[in-house]
């Protein structure tokens, strides 16, 4: 199909919000074809579009099994809308790292995608809705995200230590702190080697972070669990010196990547679907 070069002028709030109706438009099986992209370094999207207002498809260009669907968890646990994974359809040489398509009205929100992942390059074609595909390279990896307020975060305290109490006194410290304190109580698991022990889920890592700068002598221990809570396990070298003063106890700021985009030359054909 032959193809004309657009640059889209900007995207409409009203395009934003359309996005509802992508749901019929997920995995017809094809790509559209590119017809291009911009020929310059980006900065910051010029609109706040939320990542809840975005679809998105996900696809795989490493060759390596699972890598769409682990991706795709992890971008909507930050609160996109996954549409579709599976490995790439376009046929094309997988990115060094990762590549963002678009269409022509859909920049914006391609730039919003762009910053949840690292040294993005950018690549419009000719899509009519505004869904976003986001291809996995070789090199791939998302944007840390910064760890959440004391508020948004649910912790468990447990006890393995010997001294009873312990884990009344720490949920205590860490209510005062801000953090939401679900479950307090005892365990027989043996920790001997750490003060505390933070376990978490994939989900969780955000939090676990925060959690973890609030202790000295840390063991961080990823499980299977399916949610964002997080647990903080008193262990076995626990001392009231392993708090660390709340005033110290911060994250530091995470500076955002600015994407980067290529020219094209040529445009390419719609791939079959894979």
């Amino acid at each position: 199909m032959g193809l004309t070069r657009r640059h889209a002028v900007g995207t409409t709030v009203a395009l934003a919000l359309a996005i509802p109706a992508l749901a019929a438009c997920s995995g017809s099986g094809s790509t559209p074809a590119a017809t291009s992209s911009c020929s310059a370094a980006l900065a910051a999207p010029s609109m706040k579009i939320p990542l809840s207002s975005i679809y998105i498809n996900v696809w795989n260009a490493t060759g390596t099994n699972g890598q769409a669907a682990s991706v795709a968890d992890q971008l909507k646990w930050r609160g996109l809308h996954i549409i579709a994974t599976g490995n790439d359809p376009s046929g094309e040489s997988p990115p060094a790292h990762a590549e963002i398509r678009f269409g022509p009205n859909g920049k914006q929100i391609a730039l919003t995608v762009a910053q949840q992942v690292k040294d993005a390059v950018l690549e419009e074609d000719n899509r009519t809705n505004p869904s976003v595909d986001v291809v996995i390279g070789q090199k791939f990896a998302l944007v840390p995200v910064p760890p959440p307020p004391p508020s948004k975060i649910t912790v468990n305290v447990l006890n393995a230590f010997v001294i009873p109490g312990t884990a009344t006194d720490v949920a205590a410290d860490m209510r005062k702190r801000g953090f939401h304190v679900a479950q307090v109580g005892n365990t027989s698991d043996f920790y001997p080697d750490h003060a505390v022990i933070i376990r978490y889920g994939e989900q969780g890592a955000p939090a676990a972070q925060r959690v973890a700068l609030q202790f000295h002598d840390v063991q961080m221990v990823q499980d299977g669990r399916s949610n964002a809570t997080v647990d903080i396990v008193i262990g076995s070298k626990w001392t009231d010196s392993a708090i660390v003063p709340a005033a110290q106890a911060t994250p530091k700021p995470t500076p955002s990547p600015t994407p980067t985009c290529r020219p094209l030359t040529t445009a390419k054909k719609s791939p079959k679907s894979s």
